[in-house]
């Protein structure tokens, strides 16, 4: 074969094949990003160059435009394997319960990754701007694909897998009790030992998810329902004495969509138990998630009397338990919770038991419509005192089982 001449149409072919080749390989190459998959979120995107973005948390205002709160991302880089990463977080400043200026975001906070979507740990350590109040992190992923999140994920699919394991278990029955403002199911799952008769045992209640982005809550529901469904001794036992009530994920909508903190229609799922009236169509139209729940629960109390309820959120940096429960039998049965809670769990409090005889409009208000005994608890995504680090989901689901037996012991005769 001849060699090609300089400047021959073959020569002009081959360099531009060539050209087009390489093009192709670096558009191929170029990091993407991917919200496109359930319980994802990110707002804005700025690239600053190939590997530094400032990314935009997007946030969810309520349903008259106001308190947009910022606590949720969650997203997939690819092409990104060995590549020198600087990610800034920034739009964290919203605002809370009609107050500007809130920000959840802070110094002791680091946000988690993952490989494969499934398995989290925290990264390295993040640079905080107070001034500016944004979070610029340095990150060179092992692999090509890395997804990162504010806290680890626990999407709605995450439940309904773990409900179909617990309906085919013979100690637990799980009911669909509504629908959402979307049409997902809300479900109530009931675990006691059915072959024995209720009529002596005690009843719990444990709530969780009532905001999307406390995905916390969901791997503490976890443990606490694979405990009492399970064969150990202590779970045998309880189930002959308590029945056990568990309402898991309150807002499975937002927790599919990527939410924060409001339902469909913008309402707060943690706000408005006082006013929800279940003879009002109207609540039952704006805010079904709270109608079927309270619904559920007010038969339940009727039939037999919720000894103690605990509705679970997640926060930044403060853990408590509070309460308006003014009764000296309720509150020994909470003091005992709470006591045991912290003398054998990681339950890290900052602050005393919180009684409360001011009006609440979150789920503790159902003590003084119907004298159910209901206390809100926080737990911190942050580092606490006891841990002396960040919380894993190892640590959540721990909590679960060990929350949970506390509760009936705490209901139980001495």
């Amino acid at each position: 074969m001849r060699p090609c001449p300089l400047f021959s149409p073959r020569f002009f072919a081959s360099a531009f094949l060539a050209v087009s080749l390489v093009a192709t390989a670096l558009a191929q190459s170029a990091v993407t990003f991917d919200k496109s998959f359930e319980g994802a979120s990110l707002g804005k995107i700025e690239k600053l160059d190939d590997t530094t973005f400032r990314l935009h948390v997007e946030g969810q205002y309520d349903e008259r435009g106001r308190n947009r709160q910022t606590t949720w991302f969650y997203f997939r880089m690819d092409n990104v394997a060995a590549r020198e990463l600087t990610l800034t977080f920034t739009d964290w400043v919203g605002e809370y319960n009609d107050k500007p200026g809130a920000c959840p975001m802070g110094p002791t906070l680091r946000p988690v990754f993952s490989y494969d979507g499934e398995t989290w740990q925290h990264t390295d350590a993040v640079e905080w701007d107070a001034e500016k109040k944004e979070s610029t992190l340095k990150f060179k992923p092992a692999r090509d694909t890395v997804w990162f999140a504010h806290i680890p994920p626990y999407p709605h699919s995450k439940l309904l897998k773990l409900l179909g394991e617990l309906d085919r278990s013979p100690h637990a029955r799980v009911e669909v009790i509504g629908k959402t403002v979307l049409g997902r199911d809300l479900h109530l799952v009931t675990v006691t030992n059915f072959e024995q008769p209720d009529s002596a045992k005690k009843v719990v209640w444990l709530q969780a998810r009532q905001h999307a982005w406390e995905a916390g809550t969901s791997f503490v529901m976890e443990g606490a329902l694979r405990f009492v469904t399970s064969d150990d001794p202590q779970a045998r036992a309880l189930r002959d004495q308590v029945i056990f009530k568990f309402t898991p994920m309150l807002d499975p909508d937002g927790c599919a969509l990527g939410k924060v903190r409001f339902n469909a229609h913008g309402w707060d799922v943690n706000r408005h138990w006082d006013e929800v009236d279940l003879r009002d169509p109207r609540w039952l139209r704006l805010m079904p998630e709270i109608w079927y729940a309270k619904k559920a629960l007010l038969a339940a109390h009727a039939e037999r009397a919720i000894e103690l309820m605990v509705n679970m959120h997640n926060t930044e940096t403060a853990e408590y338990l509070d309460t308006m429960v003014d009764d000296e039998p309720g509150q020994a049965k909470l003091q005992r919770l709470f006591a045991k809670l912290v003398a054998e769990t990681s339950f890290d409090p900052s602050r005393k038991l919180g009684i409360t005889l001011i009006p609440a409009n979150t789920a503790n208000a159902l003590w003084k419509e119907r004298r159910v005994p209901v206390a809100l608890m926080e737990q911190r995504v942050g580092p606490g005192v006891k841990l002396q680090r960040l919380p894993t989901t190892e640590d959540r689901l721990a909590f679960g089982r060990q929350l949970i037996a506390t509760m009936a012991v705490a209901v139980l005769p001495p």
